[in-house]
């Protein structure tokens, strides 16, 4: 058995001012010293007492005793005894960050597998290290008894000391606790326990993919499962999320806090219980928090702000996966210092049936929903107006240099507004330049023999040229690096181009298309007949030897397309479900050759609004577009916390329907050169905030990350609030180049709209400032691809 370990003697210069005359060290040495108030055992004491009588022997010297069997976990061990680690214990005062090694152990640990009944019926992946064959979870955990640092609970909880002494020492009937000499005091209190998915030494790499989860013990529903509260489901989303995460290398942390019922225990949680069903007018989300109250007197006992230690002791600096909806538990991990990227709301689909109530009522106090509830934000976070309003509030905070993630130089923005203006007269000398659309992207000559080899009116043809353009834009998220397409003539093509031409060359082939003698169409039932396997075949993607980026979620996005259409026949047709069909939608609005765009947008954004995925989040299933209440689902919308609002239902969300605007684009061509059908309202569609174009800015210093250590390898998911700021400031930047480009190129914007300032253009001087900076062309910052998103 290792001896006792000693406290690093690194400085820690990023904590000075948490530093205070009695620390963790003193508090680990008072304990050593058997200077301390109350009793080793925490809630469990009492019963010490009686079996030390039972059994007549002195526990406490058993306490202190440690067995050659034990042992401390190699890596855990590591990881604590790290100086890097215990740069953030200053701020520790709920227990002894050595505990593992004290005399008694305040802290122990050991290996486990862990069985969830809810995630082995196919919920997991097996691996052999994370998760078994049998789908069982290998973790490891450690128990921690709580000591508070006194002087530093009392602090930190905004509380005179002398006066929490004396209440603590009425509520307990221990009048030691006053002895203002002993600062270290063991409450009667449940400790917690750190649940480790993934090797824990990783921690201490900053690039490391960190999810957590702090939960709150729930016997009713943690353990038998009542339908009345989230808790277990919550609980059970996490760890599947924490696997994922593990399972790509990060680490996942569950805290289980032993804190029933909001700390004010189960008898009085099942006396609130009844009074709430009991009550006038039944369980309703407005009076839960109220009948809390009337019979406890407050409705919470725990404090939030002590729970960061558990995050603190772990040397965590960054929590990519926060699966927590408190507000109050967000405040209390960033006011620790600890940066959230990412907060995951439990999916509508976890929620018991009878859990509603409890769920509403806490979003309506605050909790982040991460989605919306009602159905007239759901319009508005439809709307084109949304996207620049919202996108327009992140970039008044960069101006004020109150956001996150970036710094914003305006000063350098003529330099891309130059590049951009020169590499579009040289791609197009004439200034004749098209619309940045998915057409750009297919062979110009093999998309012109395929469509003379149609024979069929100029209605029909522009359904079909819409029913290509639908699926190869819906297939245009990001590819990954290592995927390629060899096309017929053997050429090899890969990223965006290579998504097109192959769904250009599936499309040919009738993958999409029910009828064997009409291939060249996509409807429902073809879409619906199209397996995984073939899928795959036909994008020749293969896991091992050609990784194609989110290809299940792409499958899975042609089948939800399929069940849209079927479910919108007013927009895609009755008979024959169709994206080609949109054009006699449109058609019916046509007066005098001219339409407005508004009509087109209403049949794509509320139309295809079912294809988007339902989790709540991108971690657990990789699916990243939320679904809201009430079955609104809301698409390429995401929280970005700075813009939150106490009250205000949805002022964190920021929409950007980049997919749809893509589609957008590439829809208004064949309406305009094919049935002369001119659209108003194109000022309404935005630049398109993606990869490419974000990472013109960056490359070219407009946008410089605040985080010098990130680094070119790391991933971050859509939802991160650092990719949300950056694609939002990306969105409102294309705005001003678009501006000022067209004014250069002696254009007014009606003459050159933003559509070509995109394809002459920001995308191309994107790809062209990566290619120079790195040698595989790829972004300045990675985003991982679930094939729905970019």
């Amino acid at each position: 058995m290792p001896a006792k370990r000693k406290a690093s003697t690194s400085p820690d210069k990023a904590n000075k001012e948490q530093k205070a005359e009695y620390g963790w060290k003193e508090l680990s040495q008072d304990l050593l010293d058997k200077k301390y108030i109350g009793y080793y055992g925490g809630c469990n004491s009492a019963w010490h007492a009686l079996a030390a009588i039972r059994a007549n022997v002195d526990l406490a010297k058993y306490h202190t005793k440690r067995s050659k069997d034990e042992f401390f976990l190699k890596n855990l061990d590591s990881h604590i005894s790290n100086p890097e680690t215990q740069k953030n214990w200053d701020g520790i005062c709920t227990f002894d960050p050595l505990g593992l090694y004290g005399s008694p152990p305040t802290m122990s640990a050991t290996e486990a597998c862990m069985e969830i009944p809810e995630l082995m019926q196919g919920e997991l992946t097996a691996d052999g290290v994370i998760v078994r064959d049998d789908l069982s979870i290998n973790i490891q955990k450690c128990a921690i008894d709580y000591v508070w640092n006194m002087p530093m609970v009392a602090k930190k909880i905004g509380f005179d000391e002398k006066n929490m002494r004396e209440k603590l020492a009425l509520y307990t009937r221990s009048p030691d606790v006053t002895d203002s000499s002993k600062k270290a005091y063991l409450p009667p209190l449940g400790g917690l326990t750190c649940y480790f998915f993934g090797d824990v030494t990783k921690l201490s790499d900053p690039e490391t993919e960190v999810a957590v989860r702090v939960h709150d013990s729930c016997c009713g529903s943690d353990v038998f499962g009542t339908d009345i509260c989230t808790c277990r489901p919550y609980l059970v989303f996490a760890i599947k999320g924490c696997v994922e995460v593990a399972q790509r290398g990060g680490v996942g942390i569950v805290v289980y806090f032993q804190k029933e019922g909001r700390g004010l225990g189960e008898v009085t949680k099942y006396r609130v219980y009844n009074a709430r069903k009991n009550q006038e007018g039944g369980d309703r989300a407005e009076k839960y928090f109220f009948q809390t109250e009337s019979i406890a007197g407050i409705e919470d006992a725990r404090f939030q702000q002590l729970m960061p230690d558990a995050l603190r002791w772990l040397g965590i600096k960054r929590i990519d996966w926060l699966l927590s909806m408190s507000s109050e538990k967000y405040d209390a991990i960033v006011e620790a210092g600890i940066e959230v990227m990412q907060r995951i709301s439990i999916p509508d689909s976890y929620i018991p049936k009878n859990a509603h109530v409890e769920i509403n009522a806490k979003i309506a106090a605050g909790y982040h929903a991460g989605e919306q509830k009602t159905g007239d934000l759901g319009i508005k976070l439809r709307t084109l107006e949304m996207v620049r309003e919202r996108c327009g509030q992140v970039f008044e905070l960069a101006k004020n240099r109150k956001t996150k993630h970036f710094f914003l130089d305006l000063d350098k923005l003529p330099a891309v507004v130059d590049f951009v203006t020169d590499l579009t007269k040289k791609n197009y000398p004439d200034l004749k330049v098209p619309y940045h659309s998915r057409w750009r992207h297919f062979h110009e000559g093999d998309l012109a023999d395929l469509m003379a080899s149609w024979k069929c009116d100029k209605m029909e043809k522009v359904r079909r040229m819409i029913d290509l353009a639908t699926v190869s834009v819906l297939m245009d998220a990001g590819s990954g690096p290592g995927w390629k397409y060899t096309d017929r003539r053997g050429n090899v093509v890969t990223r965006s181009e290579g998504l097109a031409i192959a769904t250009m060359d599936m499309f040919r082939d009738g993958a999409f298309s029910s009828d064997v003698a009409m291939p060249c169409r996509v409807n429902a039932h073809g879409l619906k007949q199209l397996s995984f396997a073939n899928f795959c075949k036909g994008f020749q993607a293969d896991e091992s030897q050609n990784p194609l980026g989110g290809a299940k979620g792409r499958w899975e996005l042609l089948q939800r397309l399929a069940d849209a259409m079927l479910a919108s026949p007013q927009f895609f047709g009755n008979e024959l479900a169709r994206p080609g069909n949109v054009v006699d939608y449109v058609c019916e609005h046509v007066k005098d050759n001219t339409v407005s765009f508004k009509v087109l947008w209403k049949a794509i954004i509320e139309g295809l609004e079912t294809i988007w995925p339902t989790s709540s989040s991108g971690l657990a299933c990789m699916n990243l577009n939320p679904a809201g209440f009430s079955g609104i689902k809301r698409g390429d919308v995401w929280v970005y916390s700075p813009l939150k609002e106490i009250g205000q239902d949805g002022s964190d969300l920021v929409p950007f329907h980049k997919l749809s605007q893509w589609l957008s684009y590439s829809l208004l061509e064949p309406f305009q050169e094919e049935l002369g059908i001119q659209f108003t309202d194109l000022n309404l569609l935005t630049g398109l905030a993606e990869y490419r174009n974000g990472g013109l800015f960056v490359d070219m210093g407009v946008l410089a990350l605040r985080d010098k250590k990130i680094t070119a390898d790391r991933e971050f998911d859509p939802g991160s609030e650092l990719i949300v700021e950056w694609r939002a400031l990306t969105l409102c930047l294309l705005d001003l180049v678009g501006e000022q480009a067209a004014k250069k190129l002696g254009k007014t914007q009606e003459e050159f709209p933003l559509a070509c300032i995109l394809q002459g253009g920001t995308w191309a001087a994107g790809r062209v400032v990566a290619a120079e900076k790195r040698k595989d062309g790829s972004p300045p910052i990675k985003v991982r691809s679930s094939g729905t998103v970019f």
